[in-house]
């Protein structure tokens, strides 16, 4: 069975006259909250790929992230996943063979995409996550099927932990 594993980037600092949105990087509490969520990603089992934004803040919570992982998963770097209104495509695009896929992400796509993903919403976790997708938030789903069959209301909310 197929996981998906949706991580929003933590907080980072807000955009500085003449410096784009792309190139915000963490801030200290960010960094922390990173290596926590780590924690967090490790205790959910094996991952065998990580797709991350470009942006840089995206990348940070990576790089704090990781340290906590014990295993050595491939990881892509996506322009796309910055600019995408839905992730769905790209995981379909992208999951291949692996049996668990950690994405690094951005709001409000990460949210809309855990909620349309979702089949059922109905539990406190699932309350939650309707509600919203802080900072730093990790979507635990699992479905059936491929990768490439990943639709909207297809996968069950294992978890959804905040930091």
């Amino acid at each position: 069975m197929p996981r998906l594993l949706l991580l929003r980037h933590a907080k980072a600092e807000r955009t500085q006259p003449g410096s784009n949105d792309h190139g915000r990087a963490l801030t200290k509490s960010g960094r922390e909250t990173s290596a926590e969520m780590g924690r967090a990603v490790a205790g959910r089992g094996p991952v065998d790929l990580v797709l991350c934004s470009t942006a840089r803040r995206a990348k940070e919570t990576w790089d704090f992230a990781s340290p906590a992982l014990r295993d050595d998963p491939e990881v892509r770097l996506s322009r796309a996943i910055y600019d995408a209104s839905t992730y769905v495509p790209i995981l379909n695009e992208e999951g291949g063979d692996a049996s668990t896929v950690l994405l690094v992400g951005h709001n409000p796509t990460m949210h809309e995409t855990a909620v349309a993903l979702a089949c059922d919403l109905d539990g406190p976790d699932g309350a939650v996550l309707a509600a919203r997708f802080p900072k730093a938030a990790l979507a635990v789903l699992d479905f059936e099927g491929s990768w490439e069959a990943l639709r909207p209301g297809r996968a069950k909310l294992s978890a959804f932990i905040l930091p």
